[in-house]
């Protein structure tokens, strides 16, 4: 919303006053883990997936896949997608999809990295000849800050001020206790605030930081 005041007054004196209810999240990035199948089925049989995450129930958990002889690379793959959604220890921990021949494994919360997350294949007893390798393409993390900008609608003379302050929101359990917050870049085509809080909510926690409040200035002629 934008609103000129004072209403009538002279345009020396007029300034643009524009109000703003934004908001933005801190809480983290969801770790993600791609398994490509390298190798088709060569025979049918039973293929034996260990998958090793912390703080994954049952980590490290073996998982049989079923191939039939001459699977595709990607009928391999999703196969083994399916098999492992359907594993409650594995499908309970992450947000499993397959596309191709890579079967994309996401963390279904943040937290921090897990660098002894990984699949190997750890049994083949029917020499159906599957391989596979994996790799951590996306790493986990716990965030302590965010950003939130207030993009003026008005154009204007010179930076205009800002009004209010930002206010965090807890979110369930979350471990922070503090917040501070400072206008990180601002000019007249907008104003940046960073919040950043004592310590990161927390793996799966997330707080909502508002802000209510706008800008004063005075608008280009």
């Amino acid at each position: 919303m934008t609103v000129l005041v004072p209403p009538g007054a002279h345009p020396n004196i007029a300034c643009a006053v524009e109000g703003f209810n934004l908001s933005n999240t801190i809480g983290g990035t969801k770790q993600v883990m791609t398994v490509t199948i390298a190798a088709p089925s060569a025979a049918a049989g039973t293929v034996e997936f260990t998958v090793t995450a912390a703080n994954m129930d049952n980590s490290p958990k073996a998982v049989d896949v079923v191939v039939a002889n001459g699977d595709t690379v990607e009928e391999v793959a999703t196969l083994v997608a399916a098999a492992f959604a359907a594993d409650d220890d594995v499908g309970g921990f992450f947000d499993i999809t397959a596309a191709g021949a890579v079967v994309t494994m996401t963390r279904t919360a943040h937290a921090a990295n897990d660098d002894t997350m990984a699949v190997a294949v750890t049994a083949d007893t029917s020499s159906t000849g599957v391989t596979q390798t994996d790799a951590i393409t996306v790493q986990g993390a716990l965030a302590t800050s965010c950003t939130i900008t207030l993009t003026p609608e008005v154009s204007y003379a010179a930076t205009p001020a800002m009004v209010g302050v930002p206010q965090r929101v807890p979110g369930a359990g979350s471990v922070a206790t503090t917040m501070t917050w400072a206008i990180t870049a601002q000019s007249t085509a907008g104003v940046t605030i960073t919040v950043t809080l004592d310590q990161a909510p927390g793996a799966g926690k997330t707080d909502t930081i508002v802000f209510n409040g706008g800008l004063i200035g005075v608008p280009a002629r």
